[in-house]
């Protein structure tokens, strides 16, 4: 038999052991999540960068985590990356910049990590955050939700995913040359009853302020202004020089979403392939994009 000691430490050893998996089990289970502060029609979200304290502006419109050259300098013992010399450029909707140096680099975001290039941006101190390039801690998996309405964003493990996607009406994506998400749909437009109807690929861009930007260098989207005869109109500086244009849809569906009265913007983009890009105002439902299978999931 037995004795009764040597069962009681027996009981205790289980018990560690089963506490110990449990405790597994729920840091699998646990959420990444971010409060976000929303300014100028940009999301930022504040935290920590291989634990220096930093503002990220949540994007996926660019090529990498786009960093200051003043935050790296500041900090580049921190961030401990191997940084090489290069000679590019980065178009923002705001103009164009230098990138002096980049990196491939994993970098802590709070509790989470991003995976990917680095590019060190000359004459600016914020950071840009591609969402597409973060990862949970506990199985790596590349899955963020967002709900910019509680303005709360999550970077979520495959086990919580599947409870937050039932439901959801689920899409396609796929990555561009630059590895932007891109969501292949039907574009309509109600424009002074006059119908648009464009099909194809659109940059999921959270860093763009707006619902929707068309990409005039594309000839599909001039082909389709043309042909419905809807007229752009435009925006001058004190100049007359025009700076902008657009067009005003009455009703826009997209991602088989309806909006009334929707501002589009309209503008050369001769990089890009697509059509153009679905900002910040479209994504008003919660929605889960899962980078890792290439999924976006719209939530009621």
């Amino acid at each position: 038999m037995i004795k009764e000691g040597k069962m009681e430490r027996m009981r205790l050893v289980v018990m560690v052991i089963v506490g110990l998996l449990l405790g597994q089990r729920v840091t699998a289970q646990t959420d990444h999540v971010f409060k976000m502060v929303k300014e100028n029609g940009h999301f930022f979200i504040e935290t920590t960068v291989n634990g220096v304290e930093a503002k990220l502006m949540f994007e996926s419109g660019v090529p990498g985590l786009m960093m200051g050259d003043a935050f790296y300098e500041a900090h580049k013992e921190a961030l401990q990356m191997e940084v090489k010399a290069c000679d590019e450029k980065i178009r923002y909707l705001n103009g164009m910049y230098n990138v002096t140096a980049s990196a491939e680099a994993r970098l802590r975001i709070g509790d989470a990590y991003f995976e990917g290039p680095v590019k060190i941006v000359e004459g600016q101190s914020d950071l840009k955050m591609p969402i597409h390039m973060l990862h949970h801690s506990a199985d790596s998996s590349s899955i963020v939700r967002m709900d910019l309405g509680n303005s709360e964003f999550r970077v979520i493990s495959r086990e919580s995913m599947q409870a937050m996607t039932k439901d959801a009406t689920a899409f396609d994506i796929s990555f561009n040359k630059w590895g932007m998400p891109v969501v292949n749909t039907r574009l309509s437009m109600d424009v002074g009853g006059r119908q648009v109807t464009i099909k194809g690929n659109f940059i999921a861009d959270m860093g763009n302020a707006s619902l929707l930007f068309l990409n005039k260098s594309r000839e599909a989207v001039q082909a389709a202004l043309k042909e419905s005869g809807v007229t752009l109109q435009a925006a001058r500086d004190k100049n007359g020089k025009v700076v902008a244009e657009g067009l005003y849809a009455d009703r826009l569906t997209i991602c088989g979403k309806t909006n009334s009265g929707v501002s589009v913007g309209v503008h050369s983009f001769k990089s890009l392939d697509e059509y153009g890009f679905l900002g910040l105002k479209f994504f008003t439902m919660p929605t889960v994009f899962d980078f890792s299978n290439q999924k976006m999931y719209l939530c009621n």
